[in-house]
């Protein structure tokens, strides 16, 4: 018998040093049995939490990547987007998702651009509504609450309640995807709240997570790759929620203790045991 192993075609940029996008995505989603296949939107010296970078744009190799690839017939279970270099890489992710997703693939989009109530500093006020077209192709999206405001037009509130949580997940939905889940919401100032919607089952469900007093990059590409896998293995978003929560909790706990340089992102390594499927 043949065994295949699921492929994930993961759309993130890459950093040599500190711990975000395809070098949490590629661990993270092998540890839990499946193939991550890299396609960088970008490379960067180091993460942005540094304050000073070099790096390179790869827009201009991308569609040469996906014109190979098409060629030679490769295909994918899933696609998972995240870090792109600028708004105009939006346009060649949807065509990443026309050409491989299929009828009934899953895709899964980090609209990773803006944290803290703002845009993060690389990206200018472009990046939203292009987003906004891109979030429409997806099965899955997984927003912070920031982006969630933005990508909805919704006030950013220092406490979001259900109610409010509830109807902006109705409002993503009605931009397409199926499944919202919407991350860091502002909460009691000792617990962090992650929302969950189904829309085909109009199911909310929402889960208060203990705030660790340390804070870094790479935590929402953790998150977001450990429910991916999830999916994969054919839980529940709610389910892959749950998990991608505890794990995360896990290992930025393990981080905290370390006394860890914060700009090197989460310590999840000597965690990834807790992911390797039974």
């Amino acid at each position: 018998m043949t065994y295949h192993t699921k492929r994930v075609l993961a759309i993130h940029d890459l950093c040599s040093f500190g711990r975000c996008s395809l070098t949490a995505a590629v661990p993270v989603l092998s540890a839990m049995g499946f193939q991550c296949c890299p396609f960088p939107t970008a490379l960067f010296s180091n993460n942005l939490t540094y304050g000073d970078f070099t790096n390179v744009d790869c827009t201009a190799t991308m569609e040469q990547f996906m014109d190979k690839w098409q060629q030679l017939k490769l295909p994918f279970d899933a696609i998972y987007s995240g870090f792109l270099a600028n708004a105009g890489q939006i346009a060649v992710v949807r065509d990443a998702i026309r050409r491989f997703a299929g009828k009934d693939g899953l895709v899964i989009v980090d609209p990773a651009m803006a944290d803290d109530g703002k845009l993060y500093p690389v990206f200018g006020p472009d990046i939203v509504p292009e987003m906004r077209k891109l979030i429409a192709d997806a099965t899955v999206i997984t927003p912070n609450y920031t982006e969630a405001c933005l990508l909805t037009d919704t006030p950013f509130a220092a406490e979001a309640g259900t109610d409010g949580l509830r109807s902006l997940c109705r409002k993503l939905a009605d931009r397409g995807p199926r499944q919202i889940v919407i991350t860091s919401v502002p909460s009691a100032p000792d617990k962090i709240t992650v929302a969950s919607y189904d829309a085909t089952k109009d199911a909310y469900d929402e889960r208060a997570v203990d705030r660790i007093p340390f804070s870094t990059c790479g935590t929402g590409d953790l998150f977001t790759s450990v429910l991916t896998g999830s999916l994969l293995r054919g839980c529940s978003a709610a389910d892959g929620v749950a998990r991608a929560a505890a794990f995360l909790t896990q290992a930025i706990t393990f981080t905290y203790k370390a006394g860890s340089d914060y700009r090197e992102g989460v310590q999840f390594e000597p965690c990834l045991a807790a992911l390797v499927k039974d």
